[in-house]
């Protein structure tokens, strides 16, 4: 009788433990999802499954806690937000240059901010970690701009500006990352292009 007392408190302490574990894990990916944003589903679709996702979204989690990021000073903040300016302030004379520009301001910034510059997948990758709502921008913006070396004049004005906007996006997230000032920007700074 005592024997089978103890088989039965066994196996429901061994079921407690197997659903507070299985919880746990639930738990943590669905943190990870919610903290990767669209990227998620991104990853979800390139690796072929959420199991998949949450292995390679694991992977770039370690690889970035590896990542020695720079924060940004306030003079560095004032170089890019200036520069900013005038790539924008330039759109209207000339919007691919201006595009080319902004690509150019925002890989100088994740280069000082001390992501890998050498793979542009892995970096992509590592920036999704922190950066997974704006990335979606970024990556767009990207598009764009490798249309417009291509073609220039198959994309439309608006395209570029949109571009530019996205771009403008990502720019603001990277200079807010955890360490960083907050750049001086109004909700009405998008509307002067």
């Amino acid at each position: 009788m005592i024997t089978v007392a103890i088989i039965i408190f066994v196996v429901i302490v061994l079921v407690i433990a197997v659903v507070v574990y299985t919880r746990r894990q639930e738990n943590a990916k669905r943190r990870m999802r919610t903290s990767f944003g669209p990227e998620y589903a991104r990853a979800s679709a390139e690796y072929g499954g959420q199991q998949a996702a949450d292995r390679e979204l694991a992977r770039r989690s370690q690889v970035y806690g590896r990542l020695r990021l720079e924060p940004i000073s306030t003079a560095d903040r004032d170089f890019y937000t200036t520069y900013w300016d005038n790539i924008r302030s330039g759109f209207l004379d000339d919007p691919s240059a201006a595009l080319s520009g902004a690509e150019q301001l925002i890989a100088r910034l994740i280069e000082a901010r001390g992501y890998p510059v050498d793979d542009r997948g892995e970096q992509l990758a590592l920036l999704s970690v922190r950066h997974g709502g704006a990335l979606a921008s970024y990556r767009q913006a990207l598009w764009v701009s490798e249309r417009v070396r291509t073609d220039s004049t198959s994309i439309p004005t608006e395209v570029k500006r949109e571009a530019l906007m996205q771009y403008q996006t990502f720019l603001d997230d990277l200079l807010t990352e955890p360490g960083a000032v907050v750049p001086p920007r109004t909700r009405g700074s998008e509307a002067t292009l």
